[in-house]
């Protein structure tokens, strides 16, 4: 394979998996996930996540 198929992987940021990368939150997306009255699926539909990071956000906290 020639080095010439991955040019230009890592400025269109296909250097890294999409499930490699720590998703990042704004202090009134966390206010949201860390909600103990909404569950982990409606904390998840609002901020627009996916449920286990709710849920790995709410175990770690």
């Amino acid at each position: 394979m020639s080095e010439e198929l991955f040019v230009g992987m890592s400025e269109t940021g296909w250097d890294h998996a999409p499930w490699e990368v720590e998703p990042t939150f704004t202090s009134s997306e966390l206010r949201i996930l860390l909600n103990p009255a909404l569950s982990v699926t409606q904390a998840a539909d609002e901020v627009g996540c996916v449920e286990h990071d709710v849920q790995r956000l709410r175990d770690s906290a």
